[in-house]
């Protein structure tokens, strides 16, 4: 049968072997041009390429490493809400694996009670399916001890995390820096009743924001204030907590991230309240969008773009030689905006 008809099933999808016959050469030729192993002549190489240009073949990469002690495949576990920070590190991870051309298995955790169950039978189809290493980005309470309970040391795992780990190698933002950057600012604006706008209870992104807060003002002698829990990280979550508390209870307010920042910022105009002049604002990751917030807001940035490659790069360097990595600590930079100033008269 020919290489692309169809039988009742299907398109039959075009092997090595009629690449082969197609180019006037042997299957092991093929495969060694595929593999990029032993010397094929320029000639060779161009009439090879063009078969497989013309047949539309595609190599079982799966079958091809089956002998291999690599297979250039890493497995990335998620859960949680695609926020910025989420989608960046992602993106990160996805470009550094895109240019080392490596595939990346991903799998999303739900949410709910089941979280480790669920995490469990992803991790053991991860290591099914023979992957190099896996990149973790999932904040589940357990799931350290699940890794290690299943991987055993199996493969290389990396973690992206709020907080360093002690079983695992940890690439993770500097998020305590972060409140210290923005809740300095605050204090050299003059600001004294200052609250803090937290994030989910169980993040440790969110705990160590809060550190932070109590450090700087606990330095600055000044008492701190009951905070504020959203809940989640978003836009919906900082509206809903503008709309409850009493404003004037304080005059400037640390959100835990730049989507709460948001909303609490739209639920303050609907009392007829705007920042800098009523209270200042300052946020934390410096999404695109904080620069057109109305007013701009001040936040401090956070690459977690640059979290993710170095999240990769790191399992890769695990797989290439075996050795543990230093861990890779990526620092906050303050992003001045208009959000800020000095405390109203009171």
């Amino acid at each position: 049968m020919d290489p692309g008809t169809t039988t009742s099933s299907g398109p039959v999808r075009p092997r090595l072997r009629d690449v082969g016959r197609v180019a006037g050469v042997s299957p092991q030729t093929v495969s060694r041009f595929l593999a990029g192993k032993g010397y094929i002549s320029g000639d060779t190489r161009i009439r090879i390429q063009d078969a497989i240009d013309a047949l539309g073949y595609r190599p079982n990469r799966i079958a091809r490493t089956l002998h291999l002690t690599r297979t250039g495949m890493i497995g990335v576990l998620t859960t949680g809400q695609p926020n910025y920070g989420a989608a960046q590190t992602f993106a990160g991870v996805s470009a550094s694996a895109h240019a080392a051309d490596v595939t990346l298995i991903t799998t999303h955790l739900g949410y709910g009670a089941s979280l480790l169950a669920e995490g469990r039978r992803a991790i053991e189809r991860m290591l099914s399916m023979r992957v190099d290493a896996i990149i973790v980005t999932a904040r589940v309470e357990g799931l350290e001890e699940l890794l290690s309970d299943i991987v055993r040391g199996e493969v290389p795992v990396v973690v992206v995390a709020g907080r360093p780990r002690a079983k695992t190698d940890t690439v993770l933002v500097n998020s305590f820096a972060a409140g210290e950057l923005v809740m300095s600012h605050l204090i050299e604006c003059g600001h004294e009743r200052i609250v803090y706008l937290a994030g989910p209870e169980d993040s440790d992104e969110s705990r160590e924001r809060e550190r932070a807060y109590h450090y700087v003002m606990s330095a600055a002698g000044i008492p701190a204030l009951t905070p504020i829990v959203a809940g989640d990280w978003t836009s919906d979550a900082g509206y809903d907590a503008g709309s409850a508390i009493d404003l004037s209870r304080f005059t400037a307010v640390f959100a835990g991230n730049d989507e709460l920042a948001l909303g609490f910022m739209a639920a303050a105009r609907e009392k007829g309240l705007s920042a800098p002049n009523d209270f200042s604002i300052v946020g934390i990751d410096d999404m695109p969008e904080a620069r057109y917030f109305a007013p701009a807001l001040t936040t401090a940035r956070l690459d977690f773009d640059a979290l993710g490659r170095a999240a990769f790069v790191m399992a890769q360097a695990e797989v290439t030689d075996g050795r543990g990595r230093p861990r890779v600590l990526v620092e906050p930079r303050l992003v001045l905006r208009s959000s800020t100033g000095s405390p109203r008269s009171v």
